[in-house]
């Protein structure tokens, strides 16, 4: 795996507050556990014994988990082991896929133990003609037997860093002068871990050196200047200062100085027991150097992410077999509803022509009503045979009358001849009379108008006024109309009008 440390500033001074794990440094024999959840610090466990090989690792786990009382479901792990190694390795100035190569294979040369090596890296100052990488080598089957033991826990490693992460990180703490090299040198429990670097955390090599101002001091003093040496030649530098941090770093500065060239200076960071499990959360697993790759490191949240996925299509699919249920239901109630309204439709139907032959037939019979009572013309014959009985002279007597009602108007046939008793009258008398009848008729109330025998036109004659100032009867009952149309008689005493009256 292949994890870059660029030239950065590192910061970050408390607890990520989103972060629940289990934070586990193994430094050398030392085991500490520590639980945090959402950033606060839980319960912490040290067994009493010192702890050799990694085979105790799944009940170290197990009980560590028991006595923190840890409910989460990740685990990081600092360490510090005899078979944790350091290389400083020239690599060319490739790409970074190739450069994954490259570091593979550096990483299975390089390696001092036997079987495949598994390899972190961070990049260094690079030369002019090359770029330079730090490589943490670790046996991949020891990382494998970690792995698997925080797995039948069910837990996930996701992370195992060496300790020089974290005084890769104590760096930037220090107080330094710009571009100023020095080597910060940690007491892990039996050996030192030593970092050479920058305040601007620009790394330049870490390494594992054998022994501890606190026992073997001699070894310890022997590889330190050994690899103050090595960094000088190799980058062309001069390391200007040394930093000792850790258990006994103030009482034992004296002691050491003697043997080291160069200024020793105690680290202004505070020292605690539970320092390397707290400052290891403080670091980004995928900007440190991890042995685990980020591809494993993902692996719980692309698990949540799964079942998520899973339980959102549970559900989905849930939903969709309730909405077929409930569709299929209701379609089967929609068709039992169009069956229903399809025969209520045929009912109404029916009901609708038997209603349309019902309403033809009060139609037809409010047509012969309205025809009877509506259409009935007004009894004209009888109001004028009425008005004749008033009309007729007295020398005059009516044989024939026939009244037809034509379209818009009524036409009138009148025939008669002188009374039985005066067939001696004269002709002018009879004359007179019929005028005066002819004048009845037209000046009326009936208003015929008379048509002439010898012309056939029709004689139109003024209506009568009554007398306003005695209310005497009109002139049209007294006294004869001259110029009236008369039927001139055939024979005899007999006369014949014709009009017609609107």
């Amino acid at each position: 795996m292949l994890d870059f440390i660029s030239s950065r500033k590192l910061g970050g001074q408390t607890i990520p507050g989103h972060l629940t794990t289990l934070s586990v440094s193994w430094l050398n024999s030392r085991f500490k556990a520590m639980s945090v959840h959402r950033g606060m610090v839980g319960g912490t466990w040290e067994p009493p014994q010192e702890i050799e090989g990694v085979t105790n690792f799944e009940a170290l786990i197990h009980e560590a988990v028991r006595q923190t009382g840890y409910r989460g479901q990740t685990v990081s792990l600092l360490l510090a082991h005899p078979r944790l190694v350091q290389q400083l390795v020239d690599v060319p100035p490739v790409k970074e896929a190739a450069l994954k190569k490259v570091i593979q294979r550096q990483a299975q040369q390089q390696k001092m133990f036997a079987g495949e090596a598994a390899w972190a890296c961070q990049t260094s100052i690079a030369s002019k003609t090359s770029q330079r990488v730090i490589m943490h080598l670790f046996p991949k089957l020891l990382l494998d037997q970690l792995v698997q033991s925080c797995q039948r826990n069910g837990l996930h490693l996701t992370s195992v860093m060496p300790a020089s992460a974290v005084l890769h990180h104590q760096l930037t703490s220090l107080p330094l002068e710009k571009e100023e090299i020095v080597v910060l040198a940690a007491e892990t429990e039996g050996s030192t871990t030593a970092v050479f670097g920058r305040s601007d955390g620009q790394i330049l090599l870490a390494r594992t050196l054998g022994g501890s101002w606190n026992e073997g001091v001699n070894r310890l003093v022997v590889d330190l200047n050994r690899t103050i040496l090595f960094v000088n030649q190799q980058y062309g530098v001069a390391t200007r200062a040394v930093w000792m941090f850790g258990k006994g770093a103030g009482e034992n500065s004296t002691q050491l100085q003697p043997q080291i060239q160069l200024p020793i200076n105690v680290s202004p960071v505070e020292y605690h027991p539970d320092y390397w499990n707290i400052e290891a959360l403080k670091l980004r697993p995928s900007r440190s150097p991890n042995f685990i790759s980020l591809v494993a490191q993902q692996a719980p949240r692309r698990r949540v992410f799964a079942r998520v996925v899973a339980a959102g299509t549970a559900l989905v699919v849930l939903a969709s077999l309730a909405a077929s249920a409930y569709l299929w239901m209701q379609a089967g109630t929609e068709s039992d509803n169009i069956e229903r309204l399809r025969k209520r439709a045929a009912q109404l139907q029916t009901q609708h022509q038997l209603l349309q032959a019902r309403n033809a037939e009060l139609t037809s019979k409010e047509r012969l009503v309205h025809l009877v009572i509506d259409g009935r013309p007004a009894p004209v014959p009888v109001w004028l045979l009425g008005y004749l009985s008033e009309a007729v002279p007295s020398e005059l007597v009516v044989t024939n009358l026939h009244v037809k009602h034509e379209e818009d108007y009524w036409r009138l046939t009148l025939a008669g001849t002188a009374q039985t008793e005066r067939k001696q009258t004269s002709q002018i008398s009879f004359s007179n009379s019929v005028a005066l009848l002819s004048s009845r008729l037209a000046y009326g109330p009936f208003h015929i108008s008379l048509i002439t025998n010898t012309e056939n036109q029709t004689v139109s004659t003024p209506q009568p006024k009554t007398n306003a100032v005695d209310g005497s009867l009109p002139m049209w009952l007294t006294k004869p109309v001259p110029g009236a149309a008369v039927a001139k008689p055939e024979t005899g005493n007999q006369f014949f009008l014709e009009g017609v009256m609107r």
